[in-house]
């Protein structure tokens, strides 16, 4: 049994991991910006990741809980996370590498990052890179999507056809533009581990809150091969270990395609246990 100290316990990702690690006899500490109520843990409040002082808070947590282990599972605190936690107090951070969680936490960093590495994503650009509706049509064709660069969940994700260019023109380059990218739809959730001791279970969406985009509000598991394979070759493109949750479409000639990946575990862990397993497995602590 080990205490472990969970942020963003107020989201889906946070609050699903909480629960996954009580099932199993572990003691949770609970963080989050805003009050909520999850039974079965210890709650403190903490400011917000751009805050001076939320890396303090979460030092001082560590110690007065006396903590094992620190797993942020809020998208705006990793980056933080990432570069300033260097295993304080000896408390392990289950967090990928800084570089590689900056980039994945950026979605147009991502895209030229993976495309780079001949990783199949989305045409894409930036605002500032299209003039007009017909140089969309030349870079990534109609419809298209915008959405935060950085961001988390289905917030903020448009789907733009044609007719709409004239309000595209007020997004600046603090959104990307994206292809979209019509077939089935997917969030593997994986675990890339040491000696490539990985573990991935792929999610289908079968629902999704905006109908065509947006958080999935139900989910599957299926077999798909290319899938998992494609989750594993991007996320270790981008130099990524530990916890992932990767979106992924098939385009129309069924070849999938990676949209974006978040650096922790997905906001459906639930349904893909066997990832915090192998992941607390790698860290001696199942």
């Amino acid at each position: 049994m080990k205490k472990i100290l969970v942020t963003g316990v107020g989201e889906p990702a946070g609050r699903n991991v909480a629960q996954l690690l009580l099932a199993r006899g572990h003691v949770v500490v609970g963080a989050n910006v805003r009050s909520v109520a999850v039974p079965g843990i210890t709650f403190h409040l903490v400011p917000a990741a751009s805050d001076s002082s939320f890396m303090d808070r979460l030092q001082q947590l560590a110690r007065q809980e006396k903590i094992d282990l620190l797993i942020p599972a809020a998208s705006e605190e990793l980056p933080v996370v990432a570069e300033r936690w260097n295993n304080r107090d000896g408390v392990p951070a289950l967090i990928g590498a800084f570089e590689a969680v900056y980039t994945a936490n950026d979605k147009y960093l991502t895209a030229v990052h993976l495309s780079k590495n001949n990783v199949p994503v989305p045409r894409f650009c930036l605002p500032s890179q299209v003039k007009s509706a017909a140089d969309i049509a030349n870079s990534i064709g109609w419809p298209c999507l915008s959405k935060p660069r950085i961001g988390h969940g289905g917030r903020g994700v448009t789907l733009w056809h044609e007719k709409d260019y004239a309000f595209m023109t007020t997004l600046d380059d603090r959104s990307i533009l994206q292809e979209f990218i019509p077939g089935t739809d997917y969030a593997p959730n994986l675990c890339l581990g040491p000696h490539d001791r990985d573990v991935v279970i792929v999610l289908e969406k079968t629902r999704l809150r905006e109908g065509n985009v947006g958080n999935a509000l139900d989910v599957q598991r299926v077999d798909a091969p290319d899938v998992a394979e494609l989750a594993i070759t991007a996320g270790r493109a981008l130099g990524l270990s530990g916890p992932l949750d990767i979106d992924i479409r098939r385009r129309a000639d069924n070849v999938p395609v990676v949209l974006e990946i978040n650096a922790r575990f997905g906001i459906h862990i639930a349904q893909a246990p066997e990832v915090l397993d192998a992941a607390l497995a790698n860290l001696g602590m199942a």
